[in-house]
């Protein structure tokens, strides 16, 4: 009877032990559903600023006399080197199609316009420059490989494209044109005159 009576004692511990671990996994789903519920309110967001300040404004008179359009196919062969040695079948070969508008002309600022007697002007004319490109147009690079090609470090693109706008190529522009731009440099400024004083005689100065 001892024995039988412990056991009936022991209901009310049960039960107890029974809700209070129903309360507490009621208590961390409901912590959980309010956490979800939370996380609902919060986002995340980024912003950039870029502060900047004008130092000085120039005025140019920039005056274009000719805009060449250009196309053209610019290739660069790389090659794996070991100790100075080039690894046979190393090699890899990029390829980019380009096309722009060049301008060239003169800074018009730069012009000197002086009497040489009492019905004629010299004009001095500045040296020619590369003012700017329009409409450029850089496709996709193409690369193939040799069987080791994979050894060879990929092509710069934005170096590619550095060197096909670059400085030197301008001037090249300007000697390949230089009779046409002086030949416009002649017929911007004489009609500018002439159509002041007809009668003028322009003789016209071109720097080296």
């Amino acid at each position: 009877m001892i024995f039988f009576k412990a056991r009936v004692l022991l209901w009310p511990l049960l039960l107890i032990t029974v809700l209070v671990v129903a309360g507490m996994g009621a208590s961390f789903a409901f912590g959980g559903i309010n956490a979800l519920a939370l996380s609902s309110l919060f986002s995340s967001s980024s912003s950039e600023r870029d502060s900047q300040v004008i130092q000085s404004v120039t005025r140019v008179q920039e005056i274009t006399l000719l805009s060449l359009h250009i196309e053209g196919i610019k290739t660069r062969e790389d090659n794996r080197e070991i100790l100075g040695v080039v690894v046979p079948e190393s090699e890899k070969t990029t390829i980019l199609q380009y096309e722009f508008d060049a301008k060239l002309g003169f800074d018009g600022s730069q012009v000197k316009i002086e009497p040489t007697g009492p019905e004629s002007f010299r004009v001095s004319i500045p040296k020619f420059i590369g003012i700017g490109f329009d409409d450029v147009v850089f496709k996709d690079a193409l690369e193939s490989n040799n069987a080791l090609g994979w050894l060879a470090p990929r092509a710069a693109q934005t170096e590619m494209i550095n060197n096909i706008l670059s400085d030197e190529n301008k001037q090249e522009y300007i000697n390949q044109n230089e009779a046409e731009l002086q030949e416009q440099a002649t017929a911007f400024y004489s009609g500018i005159i002439a159509s002041i004083d007809p009668e003028v005689t322009i003789e016209f100065e071109f720097a080296g």
